[in-house]
This record gives C-alpha cells, structure tokens and sequence, in this order.
C-alpha cells in the first residue's frame, strides 16, 4: 500500500474517541487564538482589501466572514477567513511548518457552517488535518523558497475537509491528489500582504480540492509518493517518504509538540532572539546609547530565510528582519502592533540603530530539532557596550503563551470589534467546542449580523454572572 493510500485510509477511518484528549485541547487553544487574530485582521489595511474583495464576489450564502455580516461561498469564507487570521503574522506555530490555525480553522468552519456540522466533527478534522500537515512539513525537506504554510497547509487543508465531507477513500486520494497540484506559495513576498494571502489560499484550496473530489473529480491517486509528484517536487531526494506514515494513529504530533501561540506580532524566527533580548536589557539594563554592537550568531539553515529582508521601508517588512526587531526591543522597549506600522517605521531611528546590528550565519550552529522552523536555534546573541562591556549569551527556547495567557491575547484582539459580551460567549463555546451539535452557535458568536440565539445566549451568560 502507497503512502498517499495508507494517509487516506487513515483520514477516513479516524473517530473523535480515538484522538488523545490533550490533542484537542491544543486545537481548541489554536481556535480561539485563531479567532483574536482573524477579528484584529478584519481591521487592518489587508483585512479592508479582503472584506470588499469578498463582498464584491458574492456567492452562494453557504458560510460566514468572522467578524463581519458577510455570507458567502464556503471558498470565499475559507479564503477570507484564512487571510485575515494571518494579517499580522501573530496567529499560531505548529508542526504544519508554520501556522496551522489559520488555514486549517478557516477550512473547517466555512465547511462546518455550510453544513451544520457539529464541534465533535470539526475538532476530528482540524486534529486530522494537523497529522497530514505535520508528517509532511516533517519528511518533504525542501531547502527551497516556498512558503511552508501553503506547500503543506494545502494538503492540511483537504484532509480536513475531505474529512468533514465524509470522502471515502479513493475520493480522498483524490482530493489530495488535487490539493498538491493547488500548493505553492513563494518566501520572496514575506514582508508583503501576498504573504497572508497563502494561507488563505491553502485553505480555500483545500475546500475546492475536497469539493471537487465529492463530485468524482479525478487526480493521480499517488500523488505524495509517485514520481514527478507532491514529495519530488518540494524536496526531492531528501524527503523521507516511509517516516510519513510511521506510527500513524499512534503517535500524535499535536499531543507530542502541541502549537505554539505567540507572545508577539511578527514572524517565529524572531522570538528566540526577542525572548533573551527581553531578559538580557531588564537584567543589565540596557540602553540603546550605550550599546556599540549587537551581534547574533546563528546556522546557516533553510529556515532562517524567513527572515530575508536586510532593510525596511514599510513596516511589514519589518516582521521579517532580525536587525529591525532586535532594534525594536532595545529602543522602544516592546514589540507590538505598532512596532510593525509604517508610520513607526518612518521614524528611522530603528533603521538607524539596525547599522549597529550584524547579524552572522554559521556552519557551525545546529539545529535543536530540525523539523521545527520556529526560530528554536543553537544561537547566541553578543552584545558589546561603549563601554568596552561584553554580554554573550547563549538563546534559549522562545517564549509562547500558555494559559491565562492566551485568553488575554484574544480578549485584546477581539474585545474592540466583537465586544465583551461576544469575548466572553466565545471563549465559553470554544472550551465546550466537542459539545456544540451545530458550529452555527459558535459562527453566531464571532459575526456582527446577530441572531436571536446569539443574543439569547449572551444574555443567559451575563444573568448567571459568567
């Protein structure tokens, strides 16, 4: 049996019970901080583009825009939706190889909407679609510049669907026979909006590729493993084929790794260097005047290329460049929204002080666990003060948030747009996700256009002081 049909067989067979209880906790941690990092994007320059791109499609009213009044076709949702969750680059990391929530959440939600499909059904398909994307990221090792989220999130994005879809097997080879001819996504827009347009992609793709499959739309049914197919073309000769389907159903990357939510808005590869910079400038007390040099010593690996940009002139780009974060924290003292605006960017200070900042790629420097690009490097940071001072540090694993934690994240992304009444409906049908037998409940919550149910259930929470 070949890869792509073991994968299949898998996808099909797999029921909600037999995932571990600690698998759906983590995805139910990724939705919400999905949903915060959707409902921000809804308000930037990207989020505007989206919304009237999408109004001006129209479509079938199958599925809904997360905060909006929009109803359209579950693509169009999945590809708005998707977009928006990744405006920021401040939604999740995971072993997709980048940001699983934000394609595999607008893929499950469009279709669990159009549907009326329960949470049960959605949790089993977002866990699924996190196995494939993960076995993926993990065995197809491309040292070429595609985007991960897109190459693998694609073929995440139609397992998941074809999940929800209840495709059969041969269908479902289908679909992802489909999905890996829709892959791709180029790193050289990092810095741009087309950087959250591949998610948003990969989410749509994968609905149109389940969709299409449910109709007896045909594809080549060995697609990951056969010649000239999924695994040749983004790796070649160093993926690892057999590990895809290794201990399949036994072991659950979700439950081993689990995803990681971010403390700040902008790329992964950042936040080993932010987190000790952080710790590093409040021990010692760092002042940018004093500071002469700072210096980061890292590998010279495929997934430090996230962060290609050397200069910025907008203030995306500065989600992708070492020198302007390092910059950032020292100056400024934090890292948020506002660090990554044009209008901060402007200033020029933080280009000025990116002079001071060399950054130095090295042979010598591994990798701490080479499927994992979130920015987790054998790297050290040396920064030499005027006053002839040295500080060399060794980094250390990147922070991401965890408990309490995450539920402030999203109160902050979500509370302007959606409001506290909403906020707190929302957080309350997400922890009790498995339960909901119509995801409308939670689709309710998370759109402007309420509905009596949503405002029934609002107000049934403030009554009983929730």
């Amino acid at each position: 049996m070949g890869t792509t049909e073991t994968l299949a067989r898998w996808i099909v067979a797999t029921k909600y019970d037999e995932i571990p209880a600690a698998a759906i906790e983590q995805a139910k941690k990724s939705i919400l901080d999905y949903i915060g990092t959707a409902t921000y994007g809804t308000t930037t320059a990207l989020g505007k583009i989206i919304l009237e791109f999408t109004r001006e499609q129209g479509g079938n009213p199958q599925a809904r825009v997360i905060a909006t009044n929009i109803r359209t076709a579950s693509t169009a949702a999945a590809f708005a939706n998707g977009t928006t969750g990744h405006a920021e680059d401040f939604d999740d990391l995971g072993g997709i190889g980048g940001h699983p929530a934000t394609v595999l959440t607008p893929t499950v939600l469009a279709l669990a909407d159009e549907l009326h499909l329960s949470g049960r059904e959605v949790l089993t398909a977002w866990v699924v679609g996190y196995e494939i994307g993960t076995r993926l990221s993990a065995n197809v090792h491309t040292d070429r510049d595609w985007h991960p989220t897109a190459i693998y999130g694609t073929m995440a994005a139609a397992a998941a669907a074809g999940k929800l879809l209840k495709l059969d097997v041969q269908s479902t080879r289908m679909a992802l026979g489909i999905a890996g001819s829709e892959a791709g996504g180029l790193r050289r827009n990092f810095g741009t909006m087309t950087k959250p347009f591949h998610p948003g992609q990969a989410a749509r793709n994968g609905v149109i590729a389940a969709k299409l499959a449910s109709k007896g739309f045909t594809a080549d049914p060995d697609i990951i493993e056969g010649r000239q197919g999924y695994a040749d073309n983004f790796g070649g000769a160093k993926c690892n084929i057999p590990a895809m389907t290794k201990f399949l159903g036994k072991v659950y990357f979700l439950e081993e790794e689990g995803t990681r939510i971010k403390p700040w808005p902008c790329c992964g590869g950042n936040h080993q260097t932010l987190t000790g910079l952080f710790a590093l400038c409040k021990e010692q007390k760092l002042k940018a005047d004093e500071i002469e040099q700072v210096e980061h010593i890292g590998p010279n690996i495929p997934c430090t290329g996230a962060l290609l940009r050397s200069t910025v002139t907008q203030g995306l780009e500065g989600k992708f460049t070492l020198a302007y974060n390092i910059s950032a924290a020292i100056i400024d003292g934090k890292v948020d929204y506002e660090t990554y605006t044009d209008k901060r960017a402007a200033k020029g200070d933080l280009q000025a002080f990116m002079a001071r900042v060399k950054i130095r790629r090295s042979d010598d420097v591994a990798l701490r666990r080479a499927h994992i690009a979130d920015g987790n490097l054998e790297a050290r940071l040396v920064v030499k003060m005027r006053d002839g001072r040295v500080h060399d540090v060794a980094l250390g694993t990147a922070h991401h948030l965890t408990g309490d934690a995450v539920l402030d994240k999203f109160r902050a992304n979500a509370e302007a747009t959606l409001g506290r009444e909403r906020v707190a409906l929302t957080i309350e049908l997400v922890q009790r996700l498995e339960k909901l037998r119509d995801v409308a409940e939670l689709m309710d919550a998370v759109t402007t256009a309420e509905t009596k149910q949503a405002k029934r259930s609002a107000r049934d929470k403030v009554l009983v002081g929730a």
